[in-house]
């Protein structure tokens, strides 16, 4: 842990509940920067847990390269200056939400999912997020390609970095606060929430470390029970708005109304226009 426990414990109800459950604090050993503390309590993943930082994108890439995170280890940061989301765009963060980043293992090297997780990977990795928050007594839906709704709401996103052989995904959630419709973007497709879990109780870190421990036995069975094809439509169960006709906006200038008629096997948007079928790679919907 690169913080202060008791300044973590200072920024919000929900980082003090964390401090409490997961210390007592000791130093994390001789191999681990001097400022490093590591708590007591046994966790199925590891979980770095800062203060401060840029994005928990870049630090936990950072962490990769310094041998210190592996496949499903994770980043937690209390605040980040240049969170950012899908098209680059800030993504807010207020103090108790989750900013966090987990390392994603290789790439299946065979099998059905060797030739399907470069392309399916976005998908894949809202099916393991809206699965475990279900898990947790919420009913969720995603929003193409992986914002995860709640009553209609965006309360959380998802992004997914990969470089030099590594993918890494970057998730925010609205666990304490959200904006409100007043400071969302003009140009955004739904409004902000809170995210409500019945079956959870904790902060930012116990909610990542559920993530990550979950989020790897569904990742599992995924890849051991379930092909692409069926994916494909197990997906198009959650999928928000799916039947409806949306309004759909290519760059900055061309929109149109569509269907939205279901998923390509490659994970585009399969959109019916004027009778016509087409896939969407790249675009915004919204609902109407």
């Amino acid at each position: 842990m690169e913080a202060d426990p008791e300044r973590l414990s200072a920024l919000h109800p929900s980082w003090d509940e964390d401090m409490r459950a997961l210390g007592p604090w000791e130093p994390a050993g001789p191999d681990a920067p001097d400022n490093w503390l590591r708590a007591r309590r046994e966790t199925s993943a590891t979980v770095v847990l800062a203060e401060s930082c840029a994005s928990t994108m870049e630090l936990a890439r950072r962490l990769v390269e310094e041998g210190i995170l592996g496949p499903w280890g994770a980043v937690v940061c209390a605040r980040q200056t240049e969170g950012r989301g899908q098209l680059r765009r800030p993504w807010q963060s207020l103090p108790g939400n989750v900013h966090a980043s987990i390392v994603l293992p290789p790439t299946p090297s065979d099998g059905a999912w060797a030739g399907a997780m470069r392309d399916l990977l976005p998908l894949v990795a809202g099916h393991v997020v809206s699965e475990v928050l279900t898990g947790l007594g919420g009913e969720f839906r995603v929003k193409w390609p992986n914002d995860i709704l709640q009553n209609n709401r965006k309360v959380g996103g998802i992004l997914i970095e990969e470089r030099n052989g590594v993918s890494i995904v970057g998730a925010g959630l609205n666990l304490a606060d959200c904006p409100s419709d007043s400071q969302m973007r003009e140009d955004h497709s739904v409004p902000a929430g809170k995210t409500r879990l019945p079956y959870f109780s904790g902060g930012p870190g116990t909610l990542v470390e559920t993530l990550v421990s979950r989020g790897k036995s569904v990742y599992v069975v995924m890849l051991d029970e379930i092909p692409p094809t069926r994916f494909i439509t197990m997906f198009e169960s959650k999928l928000a708005w799916f039947g409806r006709t949306i309004l759909v906006r290519e760059g900055d200038d061309t929109s149109y109304e569509a269907a939205l008629a279901g998923l390509s096997l490659d994970g585009g948007l399969v959109l019916l226009r004027g009778g016509e079928r087409s896939v969407l790679h790249s675009g915004s919907i919204f609902p109407l």
